[in-house]
């Protein structure tokens, strides 16, 4: 029945499918190659495994598939702005880490990457990585009207040909638009910090630069917002009181606004190339740029809205938003950024948990906030033990449901069926954080830490 190739054995382990219902207790799981071959609760007899795998105590998953990271590539341009790339160090840390948290698949939303470095990263871990691409013209102009340090003095590369050359690497279109060009969180912890430091030498943090930015600018970045007695108190509060509120003005503006407009213009641009390519279009949403996430919703589920769940958006205004781009097929994408060390913690988490609870969200994913991330498992560990949802609905979250989002990701992937490819995480059964061991294409991996 079986050849006699590279076989594995997974013994008398608990199990959760992917499919969002199916929860199995004491199973064995035979691999072959790359794929699963059977899964029952019987041990297959008259088969010679070159690994066994002791499951008591032990929960499978599939792999985690991640569709929103950043700062994972060496040498690839940082967020909508092009920013310098991270030390190669850092990003092959920031990769690992994600392998170390469970995840077998993962997508680079930052989108100026050149996919030739794709092959070179993953030389540094057996994490699958794919990227998205934003090699187009408002994205480029956007991108150079704040800061492209990224990209230098190379020339624009032409999307058709990106998406041409790399069929099996590119496989979406995106992040359209981020915190770094439409007034987000890469602003708070970022620009406007840099900023601040350069024009006063005071450091601010990122909740103080976001408190500012919204006394000048408001959620939505809009310069009729500005009040002078109401940015003056946020200064007095920041220790910034001897600058009058016109300065923060001047300079909060110059700092957020040149990429503004066109930023929004790249989301229409980047829905009709998505049209054009059949590929999913991830967005940037917001605050600042639901009314245009709204606008290129015809996409239906070609378009992924990112992170519902923003922390700009009241909870009850992410689920008015989230119906209303669901009555459109537009798939929902919410992140875990940093939450669980965020001092926002707790309006954090209660808008991630209403949002699961709701059963609005198709993918759960990690984004990049604060140039941290919380661990997906650990998030949904919580979600789970507060009876937010089910183990089996939340895994599906990110395994299942992010493989059929994007199907050029992680094609046969999500699923743990006869005939899947074996990419799995093993875990603690108590805690499903716990990560012990990972299968990648039907290889055991250790964590790398």
């Amino acid at each position: 029945m079986y050849s006699q190739m590279h076989s594995l054995l997974i013994k008398d382990s608990a199990l959760v499918t992917g499919d969002g219902k199916t929860f199995v207790d004491r199973v064995n799981i035979v691999i072959q190659g790359n794929k699963i071959v059977y899964i029952g609760h019987e041990k297959p007899s008259g088969l010679r495994f070159t690994h066994i795998l002791e499951g008591k105590d032990k929960l499978v998953l599939p792999g985690i598939i991640n569709i929103h990271a950043h700062g994972i590539v060496p040498g690839a341009p940082l967020f909508s702005s092009a920013s310098a790339p991270l030390p190669g160090d850092q990003a092959k840390k920031n990769l690992e880490t994600h392998f170390n948290q469970g995840t077998t698949t993962i997508l680079n939303l930052d989108g100026f990457a050149h996919p030739g470095l794709i092959p070179q990263a993953k030389h540094t871990c057996p994490i699958n990585l794919k990227t998205a691409t934003t090699h187009y013209p408002k994205a480029y102009l956007a991108a150079r009207r704040i800061d492209a340090s990224g990209l230098k003095d190379q020339r624009e590369e032409k999307i058709e040909k990106i998406i041409e050359s790399f069929p099996k690497i590119v496989v979406a279109i995106g992040e359209a638009g981020s915190g770094a060009t439409l007034g987000g969180g890469v602003q708070d912890y970022k620009f406007i910090p840099e900023m601040v430091k350069k024009e006063t030498g005071v450091l601010i943090d990122e909740y103080q630069a976001r408190r500012l930015k919204e006394a000048i600018l408001g959620k939505k970045i809009a310069s009729d917002f500005y009040d002078p007695e109401r940015v003056e108190n946020v200064l007095k509060e920041i220790g910034l009181e001897n600058y009058s509120p016109e300065w923060a003005f001047d300079k909060i503006s110059q700092t957020v606004l040149p990429p503004f407009g066109i930023s929004l213009e790249a989301l229409e641009e980047g829905a009709h190339l998505a049209k054009k390519y059949t590929l999913p279009l991830i967005v940037h949403t917001a605050a600042s740029s639901i009314d245009r996430v709204e606008g290129i919703s015809w996409l239906g589920n070609l378009l992924i809205a990112g992170h519902c769940n923003h922390p700009s958006l009241e909870m009850k205004e992410s689920i008015v938003l989230i119906r209303r781009l669901r009555e459109k097929g537009v798939t929902i994408d919410i992140s875990t950024f940093d939450t669980l060390d965020s001092k926002e913690r707790e309006k954090e988490l209660d808008s991630f948990f209403a949002i699961l609870e709701s059963r609005l969200a198709d993918v759960v994913s990690t984004d990049y906030g604060g140039g941290n991330h919380s661990p997906i498992l650990k998030v949904l560990e919580l979600a789970v033990s507060q009876k937010v949802v089910t183990l089996p609905e939340a895994i599906s979250l990110v395994t299942k449901n992010p493989s059929h989002a994007i199907p050029r990701l992680a094609p046969g992937r999500g699923v743990i069926v006869r005939g899947a490819i074996a990419d799995l995480v093993i875990v603690d059964r108590s805690k499903i954080s716990r990560v012990k061991e990972l299968i990648i294409g039907g290889i055991p991996w250790r964590r790398t830490n």
